[in-house]
């Protein structure tokens, strides 16, 4: 008799009404090795008992969120990344929309020129973007993050204090103002510097592009991270931290000075001498002087690199001149002869000391040029040389 099947667990029904003495009877068929051709009783014993259900493993669930998690570790950030520069493109084409139509407002008004400072501008300029703070330029990272980042020539990653952009010559400008910074109501951060040389714009020729009335470093993400230029940070020119007074082959130096002598058995000025204590440290001085301005005396070195700069030998030829090296029949070459960066006929501290009381110079003379440790008497860090400093 054919068979109904109605799946696991569900009894095979042949049409007969099972019995004991079937059952009994198919039991004993079964135990004595008969097969079975007919089914006497119509329900299989197998659909007595539950069926094996499949699952997974408590194992293959572990593997499979694993897998998952690296999966996930290894998009997301990409994907996170792709969406942030989405965000700070479309914020940097709002902020320059927004500037352009302020500055095509102010050019209608006839506010955009005759400012002689960008103090002065942000007074006016305040009155056409909704500007919510501003902060003068001894506070520029009240209203900026204190710290960018810019990919370097060598595209190592700068750290750049935000404090030391203080001139429009730092955002890349020729213009001899300061900047300033501000926060706009959709929490943009801008530090900027007008240019007060800058040429009316015509509204009706000139649509409102006369940015160039402006220099500006705009973080669309306001304090928040990663505060990085061509990220969330977008700049109108280029970050510039040389305000250097002599620059001469790769280094940047001041101009030179004669220091004053500070006393160095005080505990405030011990970090100029910690080996020396005196009342009339001229060496000492001539550190915390460069320290001062940022910058630091020059080692042996760079004194030696400054005199190679300075001088070619009595033919023209250019010269090298070593650390402990004394040149003698030499000339000032003709770029420096009417300007020379340091005042010669003079002796100049390196940063490096012989001894506890004394420290190197080099003497830069008209024809020669000498390194020396000592004047001949007593201490040389008493004696009032004259100071250069410098920075990279």
């Amino acid at each position: 008799m054919k068979k109904e099947v109605y799946g696991c667990n569900k009894l095979v029904h042949t049409g007969i009404k099972p019995t004991k003495n079937n059952l009994l009877a198919e039991l004993e068929k079964q135990n004595a090795g008969l097969t079975h051709d007919t089914n006497l009783f119509p329900y299989s014993p197998i659909s007595l008992f539950p069926c094996k259900r499949a699952a997974f493993t408590l194992a293959e669930v572990l593997i499979t969120l694993a897998v998952i998690g690296i999966v996930a570790a290894l998009t997301l950030p990409g994907l996170i990344q792709n969406h942030n520069e989405k965000a700070w493109s479309t914020a940097k084409d709002l902020w320059e929309k927004k500037l352009t139509e302020t500055v095509r407002r102010m050019n209608i008004d006839g506010v955009m020129t005759g400012h002689e400072s960008t103090e002065e501008f942000m007074n006016t300029f305040k009155n056409y973007m909704k500007v919510i703070k501003t902060c003068d330029n001894g506070d520029i990272n009240k209203c900026y993050s204190p710290k960018i980042v810019q990919t370097g020539s060598d595209s190592e990653p700068i750290e750049i204090e935000t404090s030391d952009l203080k001139t429009a010559e730092n955002l890349g400008n020729d213009w001899e103002t300061n900047t300033m910074s501000f926060v706009i109501a959709d929490g943009t951060t801008v530090i900027m510097a007008y240019n007060p040389n800058c040429a009316y714009a015509d509204p009706i020729e000139d649509t409102g592009s006369q940015v160039s009335c402006l220099g500006f470093m705009v973080d669309v993400n306001g304090k928040k991270g990663p505060n990085k230029v061509g990220d969330d940070i977008a700049l109108k020119g280029q970050i510039s931290l040389s305000n250097c007074d002599n620059p001469i082959g790769d280094m940047c130096f001041s101009t030179d000075f004669a220091p004053t002598a500070i006393d160095t058995t005080l505990d405030e000025n011990k970090q100029y001498d910690e080996k020396y204590a005196y009342s009339s440290n001229y060496w000492a001085g001539a550190k915390k002087a460069c320290s001062d301005m940022g910058m630091s005396l020059p080692t042996r070195e760079q004194l030696a690199q400054l005199a190679s700069e300075l001088y070619v030998d009595s033919s023209g030829d250019e010269v090298t001149i070593g650390v402990t090296e004394i040149k003698t029949n030499l000339k000032v070459k003709d770029e420096y002869k009417d300007n020379p960066p340091i005042t010669l006929d003079w002796r100049y501290w390196s940063s490096e000391e012989y001894n506890a009381r004394a420290a190197y110079f080099r003497d830069f003379y008209a024809i020669s040029t000498y390194h020396s440790d000592t004047n001949g008497s007593g201490s040389s860090k008493n004696n009032t040389n004259r100071a250069i400093c410098v920075s990279n």
